[in-house]
């Protein structure tokens, strides 16, 4: 299987190594990842300029743009043969519930499944670990290994790795689940330049949510791994059906 790895960490991030390192075992991998961090960036794309792109090696490539330009230049610029499955991560940091609008991780995998293609966005609550995740990515080898031939194309998966994982810490602790709601308390730093100009830094965000039974946060929060499945239509179908009703 050809598998194109991303993700919005950098191209020097411990997790995207260690995915390539331990699927190349099995698979034909093919690393696309920006030359800086890029998170937060969703979907965003590079329009009306040019992007530098540079080559590691035959199966390795740098982006001087956002994730989802990296999903893009491997499956449209001609470098790679057809992709099979997008991954995306390991990121460093979750992310569940609503982080998913603005997770530039995510945002790699939707737009792998915009295209038509299976996608998997991984993250993990570790940052940086001193195994240099070595242990999400072989579980997330494992999961692809077993289940890839029942994930329905050009649908978005999403897993979330805890701090630690209950016995016995393999696939059996996978749990699906629906997106958690993600409480957001934003705080900016003000910076006074001159007159009625000042710079705003956002720092220090505190970060909370819902109590959902059957969400993302419950598995996680519960030592399992959430595995949520991820709409690219974002239609609010019960008020659309409201506002139709005769």
């Amino acid at each position: 299987m050809n598998i194109l790895i991303t993700n919005d960490d950098g191209i020097s991030s411990q997790g995207i190594l260690a995915l390539e390192r331990f699927l190349s075992r099995d698979h034909n991998t093919f690393l696309v990842a920006p030359l800086k961090e890029k998170s937060c960036t969703s979907m965003a794309l590079t329009l009306f300029s040019g992007m530098r792109v540079e080559m590691v090696n035959e199966s390795h490539y740098i982006v001087d743009g956002f994730p989802a330009d990296c999903v893009n230049i491997g499956l449209y610029s001609g470098i790679f043969p057809k992709i099979d499955l997008v991954l995306s991560g390991i990121n460093r940091g979750v992310n569940m519930g609503y982080d998913v609008h603005y997770s530039g991780t995510v945002g790699a995998a939707k737009h792998g499944a915009l295209h038509g293609i299976t996608s998997l966005a991984v993250s993990s609550v570790r940052i940086d670990p001193s195994d240099g995740y070595e242990r999400e990515a072989l579980l997330v080898r494992d999961f692809i290994n077993q289940y890839y031939n029942k994930l329905t194309p050009a649908t978005v998966y999403n897993i979330n790795f805890p701090e630690n994982i209950n016995a016995p810490g393999d696939l059996t602790n996978l749990v699906w689940t629906k997106l958690g709601r993600r409480v957001y308390t934003e705080n900016y730093v003000k910076n006074h330049i001159i007159g009625g100009v000042s710079e705003f830094t956002l720092n220090g965000s505190q970060l909370s949510f819902m109590d959902d039974p059957g969400s993302d946060f419950e598995a996680f929060e519960e030592g399992n791994i959430p595995i949520s499945t991820v709409l690219l239509d974002l239609t609010d179908t019960k008020e659309l059906n409201r506002w139709q009703e005769p």
